[in-house]
């Protein structure tokens, strides 16, 4: 026996020293095609280059490159096509351009509404400076031949750039010329056909857009591949790229079946480079491309089955990107990797939200699929304000008439903002709506109903994470039975919407709010700081009041100040530890949070209590939850003796609203004249200002009752 397990385990380490050597072969080879790469796209000079002609750059600034690589990078020009340009060859540049007498293009009308498009096919260059020059062709959706659909960031409205249509003079932006050059280089787009939304749709032409914009599901799910264009890259990109390569092979490596426990977690983290080196710096840099920011990429790229990546003159799968950051993620790595570019990180978090969105445009219901792509899209920026909401529809499935009719420029945002709240609230679930409007989440530029949400605001202090989704078991304070009415039939749409509830409760005392700085990088500024102040001015508050309800204020403050989510039951996670005690956990909870504050390093003692590690203690899940819960909120107590937490606009006399049916209570401001019977509010107008929570009345407490208590509802119109 022990022969036999001395053979075997023999055995088991020359399998493992096989995977590993394989392995370190297949990140070898990885380097040698960013060396060939790096080899035909160097020359500055010729499209379609070895570099052969010496215009090439020395690509031994990799330190990432094996010697395999070196060898193939000096011994490329031996093979491939070598540059077709001779010395009688002349540019077709600006200069060239400026010689001839072209006149401008003039778009010819489409039929929208039967599916018509325009398609461009480029024409192949010699020299990089040549301009674009294409073939715009009309064709229909279901038709046409395949094509790929451009996804690139428009960057400045500047349109500095000149480009040959049809023969014709076209004026376009910087980005996409750097775009459509990128695809009549590379040999996996040249000469394909090619959707870009800046030549494919008159721009001028705002009848033309609202068209077309109804047609971006069908283009970029008809498309053969979506090519992501995330603009010119630095230097050393290519060092980046070797990166991206190596990580998607070691997670090609760790997701094969047959190679479960080959090589261990250390082995393959030892084919990486350190985390300092240059190589993670360049590869982080990539999410710093303005493309990760906007609202209208993650529509095309969410709605193409394959895609392609191009950063400067380098194109590759996009699933290579994809794995190489599924590997970071599950190697627990994406936070560790330094140092990191400025902005990164939001980049990586947006890449990420990409999954979710795809996710969540798979709801048969378009109404509730629509809310939650504009709640994941709240921090991706647009141009047009109304474009937050034309540049996600596609996501929602196919577009019914009163969605069509809603994409039109000649609307002011407000309308359609009203318009878009309208046809949501269609949704078998329509109240949570409600809990991203009030004037807690609106910028005041538009003139809409504060019961509308303002998707354009993305001000920190407005946009924290609505109750209602904090925990995976809703809450149930409005009960299950919701009553709302809109007036129908209207024009223009009607403002107000209108509940059935309760407004008994005043806000009598209230915190300081928790309110972000104008600039966070404000050297200044200090979240844990911020933190600190929010939670003596609550306490300061808590031991003003004698009139609350509960029988252990302590417990009951800090349940509030968890919003009492415990972790437990259904709202367990995996990360994070139960919290049996709120009260004692409270009370460990400041003591950590002193420690943390006396230390060498306060910040970032802090911000390790308040984020997600392996596996948090209940302290740490504590503190992380009560973090959240403050952040845009302040901390409040009613008349009637509840404490709650209130928007951070919220205001004392504001009044703690309850609906029948919506799972949180609202704050909301009454206006004055409300109409009244005795000492009982029969009818009010107000004005929602923003989702709260009031503890002792989440769970249907009030709702329940109604009926063994003289505890009478209003009606509640929101204006």
């Amino acid at each position: 026996m022990e022969v036999d397990s001395t053979h075997s385990e023999s055995g088991a380490n020359s399998s493992g020293n096989d995977s590993l050597a394989e392995l370190k072969e297949s990140c070898a080879f990885t380097s040698t095609l960013i060396a060939l790469l790096v080899r035909t796209s160097s020359c500055d000079i010729h499209e379609k280059c070895d570099g052969s002609c010496g215009n090439v750059v020395n690509y031994q600034e990799n330190p990432l490159i094996g010697l395999e690589g070196l060898m193939l990078f000096m011994l490329a020009g031996l093979a491939g096509n070598q540059t077709s340009a001779t010395t009688q060859d002349v540019p077709r540049d600006t200069d060239w351009l400026e010689q001839q007498h072209f006149s401008s293009l003039v778009y010819s009308p489409i039929n929208g509404p039967e599916g018509e498009i325009r398609l461009l096919k480029l024409k192949e260059a010699l020299f990089r400076a040549d301009v674009l020059e294409c073939d715009l062709i009309t064709t229909s959706l279901g038709q046409c031949e395949d094509f790929k659909a451009l996804s690139y960031c428009w960057g400045s409205n500047e349109l500095n750039e000149v480009m040959l249509c049809n023969g014709k003079i076209h004026y376009i932006s910087a980005s996409l010329n750097a775009a459509l050059k990128a695809t009549r280089e590379s040999p996996k787009t040249r000469g394909c056909l090619l959707w870009a939304d800046a030549v494919s749709i008159d721009q001028s032409n705002e009848s033309e857009k609202s068209e077309q914009i109804p047609l971006m599901r069908r283009i970029y799910t008809e498309a053969d591949a979506c090519f992501v264009y995330l603009g010119e890259g630095e230097r050393l990109v290519t060092q980046g790229l070797d990166l991206m390569l190596r990580l998607s092979t070691l997670q090609d490596h760790l997701k094969t079946p047959e190679n479960h426990g080959s090589v261990s977690t250390d082995e393959v983290r030892s084919l990486l480079p350190p985390l300092r080196h240059t190589a993670w710096t360049e590869y982080m840099r990539i999410f710093t491309s303005p493309w990760f920011c906007r609202t209208w990429t993650l529509q095309e790229i969410a709605l193409s089955e394959e895609a392609l990546l191009g950063i400067g003159r380098y194109v590759l799968d996009w699933k290579i990107f994809e794995k190489s950051v599924d590997f970071l993620r599950e190697q627990d790595l994406l936070a560790s990797v330094g140092p990191r570019p400025a902005y990164a990180m939001p980049g990586t978090l947006r890449f990420m939200k990409i999954r979710e969105i795809k996710k969540i445009s798979n709801s048969p219901n378009p109404s509730s699929a629509l809310i939650g792509v504009l709640r994941a899209t709240r921090h991706f920026k647009v141009t047009d304000p109304r474009d937050k909401i034309f540049a996600v529809l596609g996501l929602v499935g196919d577009l019914s008439d009163e969605l069509k009719s809603m994409v039109d420029y000649k609307l002011s945002t407000g309308v359609v903002y009203h318009r878009a709240a309208l046809w949501m609230l269609q949704n078998p679930d329509p109240l949570q709506l409600l809990a991203h409007a009030g004037l807690q989440r609106q910028s005041g530029l538009f003139d809409i109903p504060s019961w509308v949400p303002d998707w354009y605001s993305d001000d920190k202090d407005r946009n924290e994470l609505p109750l209602m989704l904090f925990r995976p078991e809703n809450f149930r304070a409005g009960g299950k039975l919701y009553m709302f009415k809109i007036k129908d039939g209207t024009a223009p749409p009607s403002r107000e919407l209108s509940f059935l509830g309760f407004c008994h409760h005043r806000i009598t005392l209230a915190s300081n709010p928790y309110k972000y700085p104008k600039s966070i990088s404000d050297p200044t500024f200090s979240m844990s700081e911020l933190c600190y102040a929010w939670l003596d001015s609550a306490r300061a508050c808590l031991q003003g009041s004698s009139h609350l309800i509960y029988d252990d204020i302590e417990d009951a403050f800090a349940r509030t100040l968890l919003v009492n989510d415990l972790y437990n039951g259904v709202n367990a996670l995996k990360i994070s530890t139960a919290i049996e005690n709120p009260k004692e956990t409270f009370r460990a909870a400041i003591m950590r949070m002193e420690d943390a504050r006396s230390s060498e390093d306060p910040e970032g003692a802090f911000y390790k209590l308040c984020t997600m590690s392996e596996k948090n203690d209940q302290v740490q899940t504590f503190i992380m939850q009560m973090t959240a819960a403050m952040r845009g909120r302040r901390f409040a107590i009613t008349g009637t003796g509840y404490t709650c937490l209130v928007p951070a606009c919220a205001e004392i006399g504001d009044a703690v609203a309850i609906f029948f049916g919506h799972p949180t209570p609202f704050t909301i401001r009454l206006e004055q004249g409300s109409e009244q019977s005795g000492n009982r509010l029969e009818r009010v107008r107000a004005i929602l200002v923003g989702d709260t929570y009031m503890h002792g009345a989440m769970e249907g407490e009030w709702t329940s009752e109604v009926v063994e208590t003289e505890r009478k509802p209003c009606e509640i119109v929101l204006i």
